[in-house]
C-alpha cells in the first residue's frame, strides 16, 4: 500500500494559479467581461484628455461657445455609455465568479469523496470542512480580481502612463518616480503578510472543528455535563483566531499611511514642475489639467493594488488550503480490469501484512513562536502492526467466522476486501485475482457489507435502503426490508417507509438501524458479504431477529463475519481465530471446540452460561 505523506505546502502564486483553468471552462462569458471592463477602461482614459483640450480652448475666446458645447456633448456620451456598460458588466461578471465558485467546490467535493479511508483517517471534519466552505467562499474576491481589479490595474496604469509621457515626458517621470516605490513598499509589506493569513485561516478552522464536533457529539457532551469546558476550548480556539486577524489587519493597515504619504508626494511634484513650464509657455494648461487628472487616477488605481495584494494574500492562503485537496496524491490506484460476470467469489489472503498509515493528510502552519515539527519518519518502527502474515481462504459460497479480542484485527481483514486500504505486504484475492487489477467501483458494488456502527442519512428509510441503488423499485425495497425483518417496524412508523430517520438515524434503536443496514446489502444482491459484528450492541431478542435476517443475508453468497457471539459462530463453516492481527486457529466450530485451545478459552464465559 502507498503511505500517506504530509502534503508539502505549495506556493501563493502556483496555488492561485491552479484555480485560473477554472475560469477558462467559460471563454465567452470571461471574454465579455473583460471586453466590456476595457471599453469602461478606454472611456475613463478618454476623459481626462476631452476635459484638458476644453480647458486649452478657454484660452481661445472665439471658439469658447463651440468647443464647451461639443466637449459637454461628448463627456455626457460616454458617461452614459460608461453607465450602460458597467449595469451590463456587473451580472454578467457575478454570474461568471459564481459559476467558477461552484466549479471549484464540486471539484473539492469529488476530490474529497474519491480520497481513500487513510486519507479521510488522519484528516479533521472540521478542517476539511473549513477548507471545502469558507476557503473557498474567500477565493470569491479572487476570481473578481482576474475579471476586474487586476486588468483594470494593468491596462489602466499602462494606458495612464503612456498618455502621461505623451503629453510631456519629464511629468511622465515624475509620475513613474512616485509610483514605484510605493508600489515596491505595498509588495514588500504583502511579502510578510501571507504566512498571517495562512495562520489566521489554520485558527480558524481549528475553531470550526471544535464547533463541528461539539454538535456531532452534544449528547456525550450533555451526559458528561461538559458544557462549560466545551464551550471554554472554543472560546480559546476563537481568541486564537481573533488574536491571528487582528494582528494581520493591523499589520496590514500600517502601510496605508506610509504608500499614501510616498505617492503623495507626486501631485506637488508634477503641479511644480507642470506649473512652471505653463507659465514658461512650453506646456498647455489644458495638458497639466490632463496630467493632473491621470495622476489623480492613477493614485486610485494604486490604491486599487493594495486592495489586490490583500485579497490576493489572503486568498492565496485559503488556496493553498483548496489546493492541497484538489491536488492530494491518491494512496489508493485504481485498477483496470472489470468485474467478470462469472466471476468466482472465493475469498482468499495470502501472507497479508497491514500497517494503518498515521501521517496527517493535510499541512498546517505553527502559531508564532512554535516552532514546526519534523515529518515523522517514513515506517515508524514502533507502529503497530493491525494484520501480521495472515493468511486463509473463504471459499465460495461458504460463511468463515472471524472472531478474537478486541483489536485483534477482524475489522481491518474486512476492510482489506473490497479496497478500503491496500495491504503493507501480501495479497488479497478474489476468485485468484488480486482485488487491486479490479476497478474500485465494480469491485465495491459487488461486496455488500454491514457496519459495526450503522450510518444513516437525513433521508427516508426507503432512500436509506436504496442508497447504493437508486433506481430501486418500492417493490425491491420492500422485498429486502422484509427479508432483513425490517418490514414489520417500519410498518409501524407514521409514514412507513416514507418516514425521515433523525441524522445519522438516531431516532431509531441501534437494532433497527442494524436491520436498515442488511436490508441496504441486501438490495444491491452482492456475491460477497460483509458482516463486521452486526449483532454486537443489540439485545438477545433484537440479536436473534438480526441473526435470521443475517441467514436470508448469507444465503447461497460467500460471507466473511465478524462476531462476538458463540451463537453467530456455530453457524459458520469455518472459523479462524485472530490475536494481535495473527492467525492462531483455524477449522470449523466443533473441530475449535474440541482442540480446546484460544477459541474455547475467547468463548470460555459464553460457553459455561449455555452449559449451566
Amino acid at each position: 500500500m502507498a503511505e500517506a505523506e504530509t502534503p508539502k505546502k505549495v506556493g501563493v502564486l502556483r496555488a492561485l494559479g491552479s484555480l485560473l483553468p477554472f475560469l477558462r471552462r467559460r471563454p465567452g462569458w470571461v471574454a465579455l467581461s473583460v471586453g466590456l471592463l476595457l471599453t469602461n477602461i478606454a472611456i475613463e482614459l478618454t476623459l481626462p484628455q476631452i476635459l484638458g483640450r476644453a480647458i486649452t480652448a478657454l484660452g481661445s475666446p472665439g471658439t469658447i461657445e463651440f468647443s464647451l458645447t461639443k466637449a459637454v456633448g461628448i463627456l455626457l456620451t460616454l458617461v452614459v455609455i460608461r453607465t450602460g456598460v458597467g449595469m451590463i458588466l456587473g451580472p454578467i461578471r457575478n454570474s461568471t465568479v459564481q459559476r467558477t465558485l461552484g466549479d471549484v467546490r464540486a471539484a473539492v467535493y469529488d476530490a474529497l469523496q474519491r480520497q481513500s479511508f487513510s486519507w479521510h483517517d488522519n484528516a479533521r471534519t472540521g478542517e476539511l470542512i473549513s477548507r471545502a466552505s469558507t476557503d473557498i467562499g474567500r477565493l470569491q474576491e479572487f476570481f473578481f480580481v482576474c475579471l476586474l481589479f487586476a486588468i483594470d490595474v494593468v491596462v489602466g496604469v499602462v494606458g495612464t502612463l503612456v498618455l502621461i509621457f505623451a503629453t510631456n515626458a519629464l511629468l511622465g517621470w515624475l509620475a513613474l518616480a512616485a509610483m514605484v516605490p510605493t508600489v515596491s513598499a505595498m509588495a514588500w509589506f504583502a511579502v510578510r503578510l501571507q504566512p498571517r493569513w495562512r495562520r489566521v485561516h489554520d485558527r480558524h478552522a481549528a475553531m470550526s472543528t471544535v464547533i463541528q464536533e461539539n454538535i456531532a457529539g452534544v449528547r456525550v457532551v450533555k451526559a458528561f455535563a461538559r458544557e462549560q469546558a466545551e464551550l471554554g476550548k472554543f472560546q480559546d480556539r476563537k481568541r486564537e483566531f481573533l488574536v491571528e486577524l487582528t494582528g494581520a489587519v493591523n499589520y496590514w493597515a500600517a502601510r496605508v499611511p506610509f504608500a499614501q504619504f510616498l505617492f503623495g508626494l507626486g501631485v506637488p511634484l508634477v503641479l511644480w514642475a507642470g506649473g512652471r513650464q505653463v507659465i514658461a509657455g512650453d506646456l498647455a494648461l489644458g495638458d497639466l489639467a490632463k496630467v493632473v487628472f491621470y495622476l489623480l487616477a492613477l493614485g486610485n488605481r494604486i490604491g486599487v493594488i493594495g486592495q489586490i495584494t490583500t485579497i490576493v494574500q489572503n486568498a492565496g492562503s485559503s488556496a493553498q488550503r483548496v489546493h492541497e485537496i484538489l491536488h492530494a496524491p491518491r494512496t489508493l490506484p485504481d485498477g483496470t480490469r472489470p468485474w467478470p460476470s462469472d466471476a468466482d467469489p472465493t475469498i482468499r489472503l495470502e501472507g497479508v501484512t497491514f500497517r494503518y498509515p498515521r501521517e496527517a493528510s493535510l499541512s498546517f502552519d505553527p502559531p508564532p513562536g512554535e516552532p514546526a515539527k519534523p515529518p515523522a519518519p517514513k515506517f515508524e518502527p514502533t507502529r503497530s502492526v493491525a494484520l501480521d502474515q495472515v493468511s486463509f481462504e473463504v471459499p465460495a459460497g461458504q460463511t468463515v467466522a472471524l472472531v478474537g479480542p478486541t483489536a485483534a484485527g477482524k475489522s481491518t481483514v474486512l476492510a482489506l476486501i473490497p479496497r478500503f486500504y491496500d495491504p503493507t505486504q501480501g495479497r488479497v484475492l478474489l476468485g485468484g485475482v488480486d482485488v487491486r487489477q479490479f476497478r474500485v467501483t465494480e469491485l465495491r458494488r459487488e461486496v455488500g457489507i454491514v457496519f459495526q456502527e450503522t450510518f444513516l442519512f437525513s433521508a427516508s428509510i426507503a432512500d436509506n435502503i436504496a442508497f447504493g441503488r437508486p433506481e430501486a423499485t418500492r417493490e425491491d425495497v420492500v422485498r429486502v426490508a422484509r427479508a432483513a425483518r425490517a418490514d414489520g417496524f417500519i410498518s409501524e412508523l407514521a409514514q412507513g417507509y416514507d418516514t425521515v430517520v433523525g441524522e445519522r438515524g438516531i431516532s431509531l434503536s441501534g437494532g433497527q438501524r442494524q436491520r436498515l443496514a442488511i436490508a441496504r446489502a441486501l438490495l444491491g444482491n452482492p456475491r460477497i458479504i460483509l458482516l463486521d459484528d452486526a449483532t454486537s450492541a443489540v439485545d438477545s431478542r433484537t440479536e436473534r431477529e438480526i441473526r435470521e435476517a443475517v441467514q436470508e443475508l448469507c444465503q447461497g453468497r460467500t460471507t466473511l463475519l465478524v462476531a462476538q457471539r458463540l451463537a453467530s459462530v456455530r453457524r459458520a463453516d469455518w472459523v479462524v481465530v485472530l490475536q494481535e492481527g495473527r492467525v492462531v486457529e483455524q477449522g470449523t466450530p466443533e473441530e475449535l471446540l474440541r482442540r480446546r485451545g484460544a477459541f474455547v478459552e475467547l468463548f470460555r464465559t459464553q460457553l459455561q452460561e449455555e452449559v449451566s
